[in-house]
Parts: structure tokens; C-alpha cells; sequence
């Protein structure tokens, strides 16, 4: 599992998944060229996996779990090879907040294949920027694709940062079009039809101590019907990230089913929402 830092929420503003931004010395990269499992191009960055047995289920086919991994994975990786990445935690004081998800998938790798995850900006407002994932198989063919929002905060004082003032980062936005549908806002689950409950354990720490996102995942898809998961694909999945979770802490995941959406809510123990989540599945 790979490390997805989180944050807080202050207010009304979702603040998780930390990615340090470098504010200083920051340039775009514009090689053409391979650099260890990364290819850069004019616009977009392509990044190179296979898919290996741990990312896979009884049906030798990846999960929806590592799925998200090996997207959150690139969003890093493409931060870092470009001068704003994690690798500068401990010498600037900005972060990358990752506040939404939507992501479809058409179909899903199989175990052994090789796969390749695209990724470029394709907005930056005051407050908010866009991140765009296309996942291909060996012919290029897409078989996922995926849009993220990420907020950038100073750890200081605790508060957004104005993007535009970096007019070097607002120079990476791409104009390719979105892949697929924005994120959604994503309302609280009012009537649950189930609730089970969980505790954040070890496994289920990143290294700043907080949940790690990709376990929220695994928790939503833990509470379904297992022919669910078997006999259907996850055409659509969209997460919003609203405040961090912490070891020990206990948590109730409240569920309901309408008009084949299955909707999810992560509660603290004092009803504080955790996390969004809404799934839609096929028949495969």
C-alpha cells in the first residue's frame, strides 16, 4: 500500500490527502524523454505499472482499492518529478489537500498486465485545481479514467492559499478535456439501511499516523455482498474527503441503496462525517 497523507477540516473546508507544494524554484518540465517509470510528453505525463498479485482479488482481476492506489501513486510521483511534491515536506510550508474523486472504470486489469496512468492539470482557480488520470492498457485503449480536486494550504496558519499567486503552477494547466464527470457533491446519508462499525488499526496508518485514503475504500467495499463485487464492475465511484480519522478512533459506516447508487457515509464517533463515498455497480 502505497503512503496518502491526510489532513483536518476547518470549517466548512475539507483539508486531506497532504501533498507538499514547493513555493520557490518551481518550473514546468518539459522533456521528452523516460525517466525510471515515467514518460514525459508535450503535455501529459504517462507513468508505468503492471499489475502484480497483491492488487488483485479471486478473480485475478485489480481491485477498486488498488485501482485508487495506483492513481493517488501517480498524482505523487508527477508532484515530485515536478518541483511540488512530498519530497518537500520538511522545507516549505505549503500542502497539497486531495478533497474529491470521481472515477469510472470500463473494465478492469487483469493480474500480470501492463497498464500505464496518464495524468495532467487541467484547471487552477483561487482556491481549487483539477487533476485528470487516464488509465491504458498495452494498446492504449483506456480502460479507467478518474478527476480529482486538491485544495493547497499553508500548515501554519492553517488556511487556503491563493493558487494564482503562483503563476509558474497556473503555467502546468493542459487543454485536454476532462476525461469523465467532475466529482459530485455528495449529501449525507439520512436513512441508512445498514451501518456496521470500524476502528482504525496499524495497518490502516500512512505515515503522518492519519487513515490512509485508500482504506476508506477497502472499508466501503468490505460491507457489500461479495456477488456484488464478483458478478459485477464498479462503473463509477465518487469519494469526498472531509476530515481525518486517527488511530483507535471508532467509526460507524452508515450505507443506503437507491436507484442503483450505493451511497456511504464514514462517521465519527461524535457524527463528525469522515467520508462520502457513492458506488455504482454494473453487471458484468
Amino acid at each position: 500500500m502505497r503512503e496518502h497523507t491526510h489532513g483536518f477540516c476547518e470549517g466548512d473546508v475539507v483539508i486531506f490527502g497532504i501533498f507538499v507544494l514547493s513555493v520557490s524554484g518551481w518550473k514546468a518540465t518539459e522533456v521528452v524523454a523516460g525517466v525510471g517509470n515515467c514518460v514525459y510528453m508535450e503535455a501529459k505525463r504517462r507513468y508505468d505499472y503492471r499489475i502484480e498479485p497483491r492488487d488483485v482479488d479471486f478473480t485475478r482481476r485489480a481491485t477498486v482499492m488498488s485501482l485508487v492506489d495506483y492513481i493517488l501513486h501517480t498524482a505523487g510521483e508527477d508532484a515530485d518529478r515536478n518541483g511540488f511534491g512530498v519530497r518537500d515536506l520538511n522545507m516549505h510550508n505549503a500542502s497539497w489537500v486531495l478533497t474529491r474523486m470521481g472515477l469510472e472504470t470500463y473494465r478492469m486489469p487483469e493480474e500480470y498486465e501492463d497498464i500505464s496512468i496518464t495524468t495532467w492539470v487541467s484547471d487552477v482557480s483561487r482556491a481549487m485545481t483539477t487533476r485528470n488520470f487516464e488509465v491504458l492498457d498495452r494498446d492504449g485503449g483506456v480502460v479507467a479514467a478518474a478527476v480529482t480536486n486538491w485544495a493547497m494550504i499553508d500548515l501554519s496558519a492553517r488556511r487556503m492559499l491563493d493558487l494564482h499567486t503562483l503563476p509558474a503552477y497556473d503555467s502546468m494547466t493542459q487543454p485536454f478535456p476532462v476525461p469523465v464527470e467532475m466529482p459530485r457533491r455528495l449529501a449525507a446519508v439520512r436513512e441508512p439501511q445498514n451501518v456496521s462499525v470500524r476502528k482504525v488499526a496499524y495497518s490502516d496508518l500512512d505515515f503522518n499516523c492519519h487513515t490512509n485514503s485508500v482504506k476508506y475504500v477497502e472499508w466501503v467495499v468490505d460491507t457489500l455482498p461479495l456477488e456484488v463485487v464478483v458478478k459485477g464492475r464498479m462503473e463509477r465511484l465518487d469519494i469526498n474527503f472531509m476530515h481525518e480519522t486517527r488511530y483507535g478512533d471508532a467509526l460507524s459506516i452508515a450505507s443506503a441503496e437507491a436507484e442503483g447508487t450505493r451511497c456511504f457515509e464514514i462517521l465519527a464517533a461524535d457524527g463528525t462525517p469522515a467520508c462520502r463515498m457513492a458506488l455504482r455497480f454494473s453487471r458484468e
